[in-house]
């Protein structure tokens, strides 16, 4: 078009945000900005999707370059341009000049109230966002499904569940997008019967089973073990997408079903649906817990050539994950030195030698690792443990005690179990449990008893 207008370019915009190409969306603006002949000046309409292009790529510098066109074009008092200020700089994690905006704002609705508590949200500032949410004048679904989030990005899956029941006590039917928050609430804590029951809210209630909803339960029961559930959910939705795929493979996988995986992978390559990045994954992990070596080989390989996807440091980890666990710790040391990896790589590697006794290459990733992150405890551990396999123990005391020394500590392991709809948390060294010494005497039991059937040469190692 020889003269397109502020109308079209405002169309043009709104499609790329709409699908999702937020780059081409700020394209087109500042080409919009730069068509002077024309003048093509942005109105009210075009400013909410720009900015929340600028909030889909936490683009803060664009934003603030948005930002001074808003006032300098007197759209400053616009409600709608407003809240989408106020959303750009909370996705940016500038919660300040999100609160500044709100403060400043002469009518707020319940999407402004929204904006702002999803700001405080997204950064984990929860106390605040409760504080704020208590205050809300009007609540709606989408205010109770960001405080369920906002709990569950910070690690408090119980408190995001609690926050589910009393949205329903409040009389406020969740929608698609709640059950999905809620359902990986459920899947952090691998509680079943919860997660069963959510399952069973949505059957009662008529909530649709599409792809979205799908991969988030079919995610739930494979991370609570359910794998029969998963495969069931799987194959009774109607119209899949990728993510329904990943799922079902990342639950055949990790429960070491390659054979399972791998003919679910060959589904999604007869369907044309196009794999991505993370059904790599979930095939190459699939392949390296079931020992399915040379096909996760033959798979990586071909990435490049037949799927047309670009190796990232994820795809890496699988590989030497894959190769490590069958000792081909050569081979994994070669795909190493052919990037620059990071520390997860690194480590993923150092824990083969340990697990295969290779003290000496073990040592070399430990003093790499060490480069990148020196205080890093998990890397002090393996090198005590690293000494430890060797019968070097003055310097695997070494090791602890210069730990010791610096005031660094191990994050303790934690496990939970399911009983009688009561999801149980321990916690590596704690007492804190009610029951805490029966079960240390029941442990101590085990012990002695699997003693009892090691053989002496055995015991020793042991």
């Amino acid at each position: 078009m020889p003269d397109p207008n502020s109308f079209l370019y405002n169309n043009m915009i709104k499609g790329f945000v709409d699908i999702g190409s937020y780059e081409d969306a700020l394209t087109f603006y500042f080409q919009m900005l730069n068509n002077v002949y024309n003048r093509c000046n942005p109105n009210n309409f075009t400013f909410p999707f720009v900015l929340k292009a600028c909030s889909k790529l936490t683009a803060f510098e664009e934003g603030k370059v948005v930002h001074g066109q808003v006032l300098k074009l007197g759209f400053s008092s616009d409600v709608y341009v407003e809240t989408s200020l106020v959303d750009m700089y909370g996705s940016c994690r500038e919660v300040v000049y999100s609160k500044l905006l709100f403060d400043r704002m002469c009518k707020r609705d319940v999407v402004a109230w929204n904006a702002i508590l999803a700001s405080y949200t997204q950064c984990g500032v929860m106390e605040c966002a409760k504080g704020l949410f208590e205050e809300m004048p009007v609540r709606n679904v989408s205010s109770w499904t960001t405080m369920i989030g906002g709990y569950i990005q910070i690690g408090d899956s119980k408190e995001a569940l609690e926050c589910f029941y009393k949205m329903q006590k409040h009389g406020m039917k969740p929608d698609k997008l709640t059950i999905m928050t809620v359902l990986s609430a459920v899947a952090d804590l691998g509680s079943l019967e919860i997660g069963k029951r959510v399952h069973e809210y949505m059957d009662t209630n008529k909530i649709e089973i599409d792809g979205y909803v799908g991969t988030a339960l079919i995610d739930m029961y494979s991370k609570c073990g359910n794998i029969q559930k998963a495969r069931k959910v799987f194959d009774g939705i109607r119209s899949k997408n990728i993510s329904c795929y990943n799922a079902m493979i990342s639950c055949f996988g990790i429960h070491g079903l390659g054979d399972e995986a791998l003919r679910v992978f060959r589904e999604v390559e007869r369907t044309r649906i196009g794999v991505d990045d993370v059904t790599m994954i979930a095939v190459l992990t699939a392949c390296s817990h079931s020992g399915l070596v040379d096909m996760g080989c033959e798979i990586f390989n071909l990435m490049r050539k037949d799927y047309g996807i670009e190796p990232k440091m994820e795809h890496y980890g699988c590989m030497v994950d894959l190769l490590g666990r069958e000792g081909r710790l050569d081979e994994a040391m070669g795909l190493i030195e052919s990037i620059e990896p990071d520390i997860v790589l690194l480590g993923t590697l150092a824990f083969a030698c340990r697990i295969h006794g290779n003290v000496e290459l073990g040592e070399e990733l430990a003093r790499r690792m060490s480069e990148l992150d020196p205080t890093n405890s998990g890397l002090l551990v393996l090198k005590s443990n690293l000494y430890a396999v060797e019968g070097r123990w003055k310097e695997a005391a070494g090791v602890r005690r210069l730990m010791m020394d610096k005031g660094i500590r191990k994050k303790p392991g934690t496990s939970w179990i399911e009983i009688n709809n009561v999801v149980h948390e321990f916690v590596a060294g704690d007492a804190s449990h009610s029951h805490s010494k029966k079960i240390y005497s029941k442990l101590l039991e085990l012990s002695e008893r699997m003693k009892l059937c090691i053989p002496t040469t055995q015991r020793c190692q042991v």
